[in-house]
């Protein structure tokens, strides 16, 4: 009975942590995101600041002609480097496709060999391998071991996929 007890309990905390990553990376995601918008708003004041002393000094030096010109060639650029910006990804693109590749084919595995383990002790085919005397110890820390990383990688995984909370159908 206790080793139903630590085996429930192996999956309850796999699933704790893998719930308490989610909210880690989400954690992590609101103050990059808020690093992101401060870093950006500094830029855009001193771009602004910039753009100000330059149109100043345009007023002074040419006439009305000069200064639209100077004023389109200025949006121009700063089209430019939205477009720029919005061109970069978060990361390279083969961290990408690994990470897109890894979660997915990590997950049914470790609930294979959960359910391999499992059906094996069952019939009792872990004799083979172990002495009795080690046998009890050793298969229940590790089905307790794999379901603890199954059920968190699992709930990890369905973690970051859940829609953002802006998402409507």
């Amino acid at each position: 009975m206790s080793e139903l007890i630590d085996f429930g309990a192996s999956a309850v905390t796999g699933g704790a942590l893998g719930v308490i990553g989610t909210a880690i990376g989400r954690a992590a995601g609101f103050f990059e995101r808020r690093q992101e918008f401060t870093q950006e708003r500094e830029r855009w004041a001193h771009e602004r600041q910039l753009a100000e002393t330059e149109t100043a000094a345009a007023e002074r030096a040419a006439d009305r002609a000069a200064e639209s010109e100077l004023r389109q060639a200025s949006y121009g650029g700063l089209q430019a480097s939205l477009d720029a910006e919005r061109s970069v990804r978060d990361s390279y693109p083969w961290v990408e496709a690994v990470r897109a590749l890894v979660r997915p084919i990590l997950t049914p595995l470790l609930w294979l060999l959960y359910l391999v383990v499992f059906f094996a002790v069952m019939e009792g085919q872990a004799e083979r391998y172990l002495t009795p005397e080690a046998q009890g110890d050793f298969v229940g820390y590790f089905i307790a071991n794999i379901a603890f990383a199954a059920t968190a990688a699992t709930l990890w995984w369905f973690g970051d996929r859940a829609p953002p909370p802006n998402w409507r159908r």
